[in-house]
């Protein structure tokens, strides 16, 4: 009985299969959930599969990631890959523009709202600012 039981240990061990079980970890990585005053692309539509979290306005995407093991797209670049977004903000507006330093056909988001991109800016998206504040750009 005692040779059964360490034969299931080691071979447990040997294939990577844990006898032990774990709980959830305490805390979410911060850039795995949309927090107060940030905006947030999703890689899918519905607010779903990987999530960016956006501090600031970006004249480029091109350097912005999905989190790292936040969902479907994790690690793709920000830029033509999102879907959806989310904003937090109390009072500042955030918009979305197709094509870099905030040029091209732009969506914009209310404050504590959610949405799909639209169908000209979904997975073509490559410049964000708050507002009104657009340096060079946008015409609103």
């Amino acid at each position: 009985m005692i040779r059964r039981r360490l034969s299931a240990v080691l071979l447990a061990a040997a294939t990577g299969t844990t006898l032990l079980a774990v709980g959830p970890t305490a805390s979410a990585a911060p850039t795995k959930r949309c927090y107060d005053r940030m905006a947030c692309f999703y890689y899918n539509s519905n607010q779903q599969g990987a999530i960016a979290t956006i501090f600031n306005g970006g004249a480029n995407l091109d350097h912005q990631i999905f989190s790292p093991d936040s969902g479907p797209g994790s690690r793709q670049k920000v830029e033509d890959n999102t879907a959806s977004w989310d904003s937090r903000t109390r009072n500042t507006a955030f918009c979305v523009h197709r094509d870099r330093w905030w040029k091209g056909p732009y969506n914009s988001l209310k404050p504590q709202a959610r949405k799909n991109l639209t169908s000209s800016l979904k997975n073509k998206n490559s410049s964000t600012n708050w507002y009104p504040r657009h340096e060079g750009g946008g015409g609103h």
